[in-house]
């Protein structure tokens, strides 16, 4: 029986401009699920309380027609690949265009956020809360080269939809991501141990939770 040729894996970079109508939308976290690819953001700047368009700096590893498919997904969607390059092929002199400098980003001064997660954890359990959890993610500059969000798509199987995002283009600073998980009870605590276990900074955000609790109590 003729064998099966084995296909070598592909990278390529890309920057793309995501609109603003899909800042809602896990539009990365679909490039991880649908077509298995490996996503490493590179750099990021996406504000939640504006009208503005979100940049991404992506290198994206695979299977080459899945490749191929996924960049067809993103023009499908409306998004703009403003550069797309294959990884091996850059030249380490070579300048990319100049990154939009993001707005400052740090943890937030709310009583809603705590990285004591553990145990706001359970009482997000106790308040109903299994399928959806928002968090800020500080991404460590020494793990500027580790594909660690898509690592939470295809490691433990949630979506996530990125909500803002801080990264420069290098690895003089921390990024910062705030992020909405989808997914079992199980693969979330699951994903916030991995997360914990890389000694990344993490900060639940249970201020939804809350308001629907006591929009609910107020109905009543």
């Amino acid at each position: 029986m003729p064998q099966s040729k084995c296909v070598e894996p592909a990278s390529v970079l890309s920057r793309i401009l995501v609109p603003q109508r899909y800042h809602r939308q896990p539009v990365i976290s679909r490039l991880v699920s649908r077509y298995s690819l490996t996503v490493n953001i590179k750099a990021a700047s996406l504000t939640s309380d504006n009208d503005s368009d979100g940049w991404f700096d992506l290198e994206l590893s695979g299977n080459p027609q899945k490749l191929t498919n996924s960049l067809s997904y993103l023009q499908g969607l409306g998004v703009n690949l403003l550069e797309l390059a294959i990884a091996t092929q850059i030249q380490p002199n070579q300048q990319s265009l100049t990154f939009p400098h993001p707005a400052s980003m740090s943890p937030k001064n709310s009583a809603w956020l705590t990285n004591q997660w553990q145990e706001q954890f359970q009482q997000w359990i106790s308040l109903g809360q299994t399928s959806r959890l928002r968090l800020q993610l500080c991404v460590l500059k020494s793990y500027y080269e580790e594909p660690v969000i898509s690592e939470l798509v295809s490691r433990y199987g949630l979506t996530v939809n990125i909500t803002s995002a801080t990264l420069q283009p290098d690895t003089e600073d921390d990024g910062w991501f705030d992020l909405d998980l989808w997914g079992r009870t199980k693969q979330l605590y699951s994903s916030l141990s991995y997360l914990e276990k890389l000694g990344l900074p993490i900060w639940l955000d249970l201020s939804s939770v809350y308001s629907d609790v006591y929009d609910g109590l107020r109905l009543r």
